[in-house]
């Protein structure tokens, strides 16, 4: 809260003025507390109403107290200050965007400065370099929150984010497999090194990241179910072990008796390897790994399916693009939209409707075929 006094001035000849001091919250970054001066001539009534229409103007956000801070001063203050429980990954997507975006444009301009024009030339510079739009919506709703935090400290008016106009999203469609050839990847793949991958991430719809961190204490082979509690995601090129994003991202799913027969196979192999390498083995329990038993990094993961498919003249799909493929073989098979949502660990089911379940050709086909018998042949 803005506070303020006014100290009275004599001069040499006579003259009378009124210094006008007003203090405001301390600056974020110091501690200190910050003044602003006013020096006007007339009576002390005057300077009296001035000093009330300082602190007026204060309070309801009319501010007007200079500040040399920059903007690049106040992001990196904020996400410090401010972001202190974020996951490591997204302290990681959040300094990126403020360092190699926001600060090398806009870091200079002093914050009470910054207008938004300054922003939607920011943004426009962007989409112009070629950019995606998700990348600058993040970009953008890292600036906004920053700023947003400025607004409620008082540090500035209003918040140069409104208004701002941006690119569109453009909704990127995988795709995806379908039984036929699902059950193709999974011939080409049997008795290589990417079997068993391949094969829970088509009949679980395990993330990548998922099927990276799943351990055989994961896996309760006497009740056909796999616990998936963890995560593994790489952060600054250092691979990081976490909880899934959401309560709904925990959880434990049934898997058929083909997967437990190849796990169990999985399974021996592993234990196999950890007699033959001996002391060289890294006993970690991962069911996805090496033959020195170290986990894959996620993104090796990718690399390892891209040279499959390449290799057997596949239809290109990402490896994400299996997580997808499940979910629309479960939506064809008639399995209920709420236990696709469950399995996948979608904490809101208009997104495995929205973005898992793909219209493949046959199922097309399948629901002319049912109108057709429904209306027309009906007697």
């Amino acid at each position: 809260m803005a506070t303020g006094h006014i100290h009275k001035r004599e001069g040499v000849n006579g003259d009378v003025s009124y210094q006008i001091i007003v203090e405001v919250e301390r600056n974020p970054l110091t501690g200190k507390r910050q003044r602003t001066y006013k020096t006007i001539k007339g009576t002390k009534k005057q300077a009296e109403i001035m000093l009330r229409k300082m602190i007026s103007d204060l309070e309801s956000g009319n501010i007007t107290t200079p500040s040399a801070m920059k903007l690049g001063e106040w992001l990196t203050h904020w996400l410090a200050t401010y972001c202190p429980n974020l996951a490591v990954s997204t302290r990681a997507g959040y300094e990126e965007k403020i360092n190699n975006y926001i600060i090398p444009a806009l870091g200079h301009i002093p914050l009470k400065a910054l207008k938004a024009d300054n922003v939607q030339t920011f943004i426009n510079g962007m989409q112009q370099s070629g950019l995606s739009p998700k990348t600058i919506r993040n970009a953008y709703n890292n600036l906004n929150a920053a700023l947003k935090k400025a607004v409620i400290l008082r540090m500035i008016p209003y918040n140069p984010c409104e208004g701002t106009v941006l690119p569109k999203l453009v909704k990127h469609q995988d795709k995806v497999y379908d039984n036929a050839e699902i059950r193709e990847v999974l011939k080409k793949a049997e008795d290589t090194d990417i079997y068993l991958m391949v094969l829970l991430l088509v009949t679980t719809g395990l993330r990548r990241g998922e099927l990276d961190a799943l351990k055989w204490s994961h896996i309760d082979f006497e009740a056909k179910t796999i616990n998936i509690c963890e995560s593994r995601t790489v952060t600054k090129d250092i691979t990081v072990t976490k909880a899934p994003k959401s309560q709904a991202g925990n959880r434990t799913i049934t898997v058929g008796d083909e997967v437990i027969t190849a796990l169990e196979k999985a399974r021996e192999e592993y234990y196999d390897k950890k007699e033959r390498y001996g002391a060289g083995f890294h006993d970690l329990g991962y069911v996805i790994c090496k033959k020195n038993g170290e986990p894959y990094r996620p993104d090796s993961l990718t690399q390892k399916w891209l040279r499959f498919v390449e290799k057997n003249n596949l239809q290109h799909v990402r490896l994400h693009g299996l997580r997808h493929s499940n979910a629309t073989a479960l939506i064809q098979a008639g399995v209920s939209p709420k236990v696709v949502q469950q399995r996948l660990g979608h904490a809101d089911i208009n997104i495995t409707l929205n973005t898992y379940t793909h219209v493949l050709p046959s199922m097309d086909k399948e629901a002319a075929e049912k109108i057709d018998n429904m209306i027309l042949k009906a007697e």
